[in-house]
């Protein structure tokens, strides 16, 4: 049977591939983002519909319908937004009886990391949702991997091979998420109304220390490529003056600082389970780089 799914921030870095893995499953496909041109340009063989987060009407419009609705929140532009999209999106979910709901938190969330605002945050969004009377299923990502091509984050690791992101231990290994594996369990999470009230952790099938991680940049970088972490604090500053935003510089600096304290293998997670459970291939960390060619921007 043919289903029908609703992807809410269809134009994204998280949503755009969840869009584009569930077209390729043959799904029938409501993409879901503020600019409806945008959405027919990126995605002609989906559904557009035009929705904010914030406008359970037009939420309503897009779920009404569906089997199931992938959804994650953007990065806020108030400490209200959060609690105001949920509303949204739980008000709307339940005027239209959504079967499955399948929401990730975008960030590191859960009790095997220490608090900081931004974990605190993210880790209250999957008690909100699993909390909240709709069958649901939750994913938890760790760091994005596709936070090494913009040069936000890395400045320096195209120009002169310096790797000095993330800003944790050099003997910490990290468990990293790719969009497009997220968007691999997503879409098969779709088809999983079983699974409702679980969370899963995803990421690559491999942890990597951050001097690992840079051998496996080189060959993109196309240079030698070594790792020399800022501080937390020095990392924070860096990315909040660049966007002039004193906020997330604090968040920032808040969350690295919290992970910097775990110990080398606290932030490896096993994949095994999720692979198992959604029958699913996640990818090798170089095997994502491979695809990034000589891109310097993820659309």
């Amino acid at each position: 049977m043919n289903q029908t799914v609703a992807v809410f921030g269809a134009t994204g870095a998280q949503g755009a591939p969840v869009v584009r893995e569930a077209l390729a499953k043959g799904m029938t496909v409501r993409a879901v983002a503020r600019n409806i041109s945008k959405i027919s340009k990126l995605h002609p063989e989906a559904q557009a519909f035009a929705a904010t987060l914030a406008d359970e009407d037009a939420i309503t419009k897009a779920m009404d319908g569906v089997d199931a609705a992938f959804v994650h929140l953007p990065i806020p532009q108030s400490p209200e937004d959060p609690a105001n999209w949920m509303k949204a999106i739980f008000g709307a979910a339940h005027r239209v009886s959504l079967p499955l709901l399948v929401y990730t938190t975008g960030a590191t969330s859960g009790s095997r990391y220490p608090s900081s605002m931004m974990i605190d945050g993210a880790t209250g969004g999957i008690q909100a949702v699993l909390a909240s009377g709709i069958p649901s299923i939750v994913l938890q990502p760790t760091i994005y991997l596709e936070n090494l091509v913009p040069e936000l984050f890395v400045p320096r690791l195209r120009s002169e091979g310096i790797l000095d992101y993330p800003p944790l231990p050099e003997n910490m290994k990290v468990t990293w998420t790719s969009h497009q594996d997220q968007a691999r369990v997503a879409v098969a999470a779709l088809s999983r109304p079983d699974l409702a009230g679980k969370s899963y952790e995803i990421g690559t099938p491999e942890a990597v220390t951050g001097d690992q991680l840079a051998t496996q940049l080189s060959e993109w970088a196309g240079k030698t490529v070594q790792y020399a972490p800022l501080s937390p604090a020095d990392f924070g500053q860096r990315v909040g003056d660049v966007l002039g935003n004193p906020g997330v510089a604090f968040a920032l600096t808040d969350l690295y600082g919290a992970l910097a304290k775990m110990g080398n293998d606290d932030m490896a997670i096993d994949t095994n389970v999720v692979e198992a459970t959604f029958d699913v291939k996640l990818s090798a960390i170089a095997d994502h780089i491979k695809t990034w060619a000589s891109s310097k921007q993820i659309a």
